[in-house]
């Protein structure tokens, strides 16, 4: 991939945001960049775009714990007279 560089001036907020991001992600400023530049440009897959959402969903704590349960529940929420 040939490269070419790019100066930009951002607000402090802004600078610093980038940076605390760039660290969250384990990534460099620069890295973090193209991938927003790609993102926006719609040049990357969702799996990129998935990864740092995984595992960070939590599930209820009152989740149904038999098949019969779960079924029941599905009844309930979507039930309609015939």
């Amino acid at each position: 991939m040939h490269t070419s560089t790019l100066t930009i001036r951002l607000p402090q907020a802004q600078r610093a945001a980038l940076k605390e991001t760039a660290l969250r992600l384990q990534k460099s400023e620069s890295e973090l960049v193209r991938e927003l530049l790609a993102r926006e440009f719609g040049q990357v897959s969702f799996g990129v775009r998935a990864a740092e959402f995984v595992g960070s969903l939590a599930s209820a704590t009152t989740h149904p714990t038999t098949p019969d349960s779960f079924r029941d529940a599905i009844k309930r929420n979507n039930w309609c007279p015939q």
